[in-house]
This record gives structure tokens, sequence and C-alpha cells, in this order.
């Protein structure tokens, strides 16, 4: 094996022994053989970790935690590990096609700017059978995304972070996970990576095939994720769109923490807060400073006069409101009849090729 491989694959284990077999092998499969693969046994009590020492190959690298660090953590143990051009991710419960990784490069190759390379997904039971909900699960990932746009990623992560492959140097530039966090790490990270610059792109194939279950850290604590995906909004997002004048882009953000279903779920005084930080674009290190900001209610008291004034001016009922709804809607229809027509344009092209005899 090579001292710096071109792909360090990352995979995090805990408890996984009923699926890393699959995992792995999915892995030795590919067409491009150049790789490494770091495992972060998060102190898992099955037999994780003589599954995937049971293969024998010496690209296969075991890390154990001594203690358990969580996703955020266990992730950051292996980005410190990894000596490959390129990061790829892969948790221990998905699997990918053979030629997941060939078709990556090649885009990256095609493309020098790109840092982040995600691809479409296919949904399956915990057993590996078609998700019944499949279609539903797949269709925020499976459609094209401009993902260098603010509006993309407000409320929302149209990236399956096991489909990607991440360029180290980008990586490395735009830093660790917030190790504190552990329903939405990977939003915040890939809006960082949108601060700071990094390029974005999906190839349209159903590379990567993801285990939906119910036991998902995501779905588990729906205010805890709201909490962390306003914390990613405050911190890269709304400082970007200031950047870049996004003026609107920046009451939508406001609008969709003001109107989510969970936010009930605070105190007042908390909810208060919350929304006023996100309208004073309140700097905070990091998730941590976040929560604690956020429950102390003796620093930064005015905090909950802006969110108390804030909230009445994004009541529905406000003609402010109503203004902002139907600028929501308007810029949606503009992108629905965009996304169609490029759609359309390509299929055209696409036609006009074959009809000609030219390469596709």
């Amino acid at each position: 094996m090579s001292d710096k491989p071109l792909l360090s694959y990352i995979v995090l284990s805990y408890n996984y022994e009923r699926y890393i077999d699959k995992t792995i092998r999915s892995i030795l499969n590919q067409t491009i053989q150049d790789f490494e693969i770091v495992v972060v046994d998060d102190c898992s009590r099955d037999n994780s970790v003589n599954v995937v020492r049971s293969f024998r190959d010496p690209r296969i690298r075991v890390i154990q935690n001594e203690r358990n660090l969580g996703g955020a953590g266990s992730y950051n143990r292996a980005v410190s590990a990894c000596k490959g051009e390129w990061m790829v991710n892969l948790d221990a419960d998905d699997w990918i096609a053979p030629h997941k990784a060939e078709r990556q490069l090649a885009l990256a190759a095609a493309n020098p700017r790109v840092d982040i390379i995600g691809t479409y997904i296919s949904v399956y039971d915990q057993d590996g059978c078609p998700h019944p909900n499949a279609d539903a699960l797949e269709e925020a990932v499976n459609r094209p995304h401009e993902f260098g746009r603010v509006d993309t990623w407000i409320g929302a992560n149209h990236l399956c972070r096991s489909s990607t492959m991440v360029r180290s140097a980008a990586h490395h530039r735009i830093g660790l996970d917030d190790a504190n966090m552990v329903r939405a790490p990977d939003y915040e990270l890939w809006t960082r990576a949108l601060r700071e610059g990094c390029g974005f792109a999906l190839i349209p194939e159903k590379l990567t095939f993801i285990r939906a279950t119910s036991s998902g850290v995501t779905h588990a604590d729906p205010l805890g994720s709201l909490l962390e995906i306003a914390y990613a909004t405050l911190r890269n997002l709304i400082p970007l769109a200031e950047k870049r004048a996004l003026h609107p882009s920046i009451a939508r953000m406001i609008g969709w923490v003001a109107h989510h279903e969970q936010l009930s779920r605070l105190t007042p005084t908390e909810r208060y807060r919350l929304l006023g930080m996100l309208m004073q674009s309140t700097s905070v290190g990091d998730y941590e400073s976040f929560r604690a900001l956020l429950r102390n209610t003796e620093e930064r008291p005015e905090l909950v006069t802006v969110g108390r004034r804030c909230m009445a001016l994004l009541d529905k009922g406000t003609p402010l409101y109503q203004e902002l709804s139907k600028l929501n809607k308007d810029v949606e229809a503009y992108i629905g009849a965009r996304d169609h027509w490029r759609s359309e344009c390509e299929k055209w092209q696409r036609a006009y090729l074959e009809a000609t005899g030219q390469s596709v």
C-alpha cells in the first residue's frame, strides 16, 4: 500500500457487526484500488472489530476509541489519521457501487475547482430490502441542486454524507466537525465549506446505498436538530449571505427558524434569545458556546427584546410576513421553472448528439 494513497475511506462503526462486512466488501470491490480504509470503532459492544480484522487486508486500519466519542468525535479521529488525497465517507451500515470512486474521480479531473462530490442514493431498510418509502426519502437528494447558492441550504441538507468524497486539502483548510454536535454535524461542515468557498458537485447516478432505520439520531431529537441547524445558520449561512448582500435570504433563514414547529418547545425567553442571536448575527465560537449563550439570561439581555420584536414582525398576520411569503413563493416558482427548462435543454442536447452520431 502506498504511503500516500489516492483515497482514504472513512468508516465509522458502533455495533454494526450485522452490516459492516458488506460495507468493507463494497470498498474492496472498487474499480479504483489505490486506497486505505480507516475504521473508527466507537466502543462497540458486539463483534464489529473482529469482523473488520477478519479481512486481513493491509490497507485496513482500525482505530478503537477508549471511550465513546459519538459520530463527530470519531469522524475527527478518522480525518486526522487519513493519508489520502481524497477522503471518502461511508457509514458502517451503508455500501457503494463498484464504480462509485471512478465516477467521482472522473468528475474531479474535469472540474478541478470541485472539493466535495456526492452522488444520488438508493434507500433500503435495515434488512437490505428496498425501503417502502424510498421514493420520498430519496427525493430530497436525487435531483439537481445548486449547492453554491445560499438558499439551497436554508433549513435543508440535500447532500448525503455517505455518498461524499472530499478533497483532503480543502477539508484540512475548513477544519474538523464540531465534536459537541450530534444531529447535524455534517450540515454544519457543508455550510462551513460553502462559507469558505469550496466547490460542490453531485453525480446523478444512484451509486450509494443507505439504510434508513428508526434509530437515526437526526430524527430522534427534532428540537436538537433545529438548534444545531440554527447554529450552523448563524455561524455560516448568515455571514455568507451578508457578504453577498443576499438580504432576502437572511429574512428567509430567520423566518424558517421563527415558524419551525419545534421552536415552541423552548421557553419563551430561549425562543426570543435564539431569534435575537440570528437578528444580530451574534458571534459564537462553537456549538457549546451557542447553547450556553442561549441558556444564560444574564448575558446579552437585549437579545430577548430583539427576538420579541422579530417574532412580532414575522407573525403570520402582519403585512411584512405576507410580503415575505409571496416573495418566497415567487422565488420557488422561478427556481422550479428554471430547473425544468434546464432539464429540457439537456434532454434536447442529448437527443441532438445521438441523432448526429456525436458522443454524448
